[in-house]
């Protein structure tokens, strides 16, 4: 059995990794914004319709922007910020009110920021896509069983070590997938691991063991977990 034939996986070809329609496009997993420049090399792709893939790209950059003005406490961009992100603040003064608008002060005089939760949603659900479309060569366009999205500053030493610790099932991932492979032949991978994409930027880890799941964290900030049964 040839491992290198096994990555030449059909079953997913010729879909749209987010909708199940005809892909005539392919996008990055991770989304270019949430990356800076110059980028890894050889950036997971997936397949996509056109629809798909210029569909999420306001909901991307509005999460990009969202989380590096949470980092700095404020929506006006300074050197401080990624130079993505600065360019497109200063470029799109309607998507700094945007952020601004969930921008609140607490009774103890403390910034609390209230997300456009649908719109974050969205593009965690689309990354989670992705990374098992891409890794596990396995489509979940239903609606997943579990989501939970929390910044990581804000939560416990408990809730963190729980969150950044993966499962290990001792189980192999689906045959002829990507994953699959680079167990088989000991390359990096993110199954039951963390794949670090770019380093304080993205990184990821997929697994099968109770239900398809991916975590993500964005930026050392936000961390994300999707479940499918």
């Amino acid at each position: 059995m040839d491992p290198k034939k096994l990555f030449i996986d059909d079953r997913l070809k010729g879909i749209c990794t987010y909708c199940g329609g005809v892909p005539n496009s392919r996008d990055h997993i991770p989304s270019k914004v949430l990356l800076d420049e110059p980028y890894p090399e050889n950036l997971p792709v997936a397949e996509s319709c056109a629809s798909c893939n210029q569909g999420f790209s306001a909901a991307e950059e509005y999460l990009a922007c969202l989380i590096e003005c949470v980092i700095h406490g404020t929506t006006i961009p300074n050197e401080n910020f990624r130079p993505k992100i600065y360019a497109t603040l200063n470029a799109r003064p309607s998507l700094a009110s945007r952020v601004e608008k969930g921008k609140q002060i607490d009774s103890n005089g403390n910034i609390v920021w209230q997300p456009e939760n649908e719109c974050v949603e969205e593009v965690i659900l689309k990354l989670a896509r992705g990374h098992i479309a891409y890794e596990l060569a396995i489509q979940r366009v239903d609606d997943p069983e579990f989501i939970e999205i929390l910044p990581l500053p804000a939560a416990t030493r408990e809730q963190q070590d729980d969150f950044l610790s993966l499962p290990a099932s001792h189980l192999y991932p689906e045959i002829g997938s990507r994953a699959f492979v680079k167990v088989l032949t000991g390359k990096p991978s993110a199954f039951e691991n963390w794949f670090v994409v770019q380093n304080d930027r993205y990184q990821y880890a997929v697994g099968q063991s109770e239900g398809d799941w991916v975590k993500i964290v964005i930026n050392n900030y936000l961390a994300c977990h999707v479940v499918w049964s």
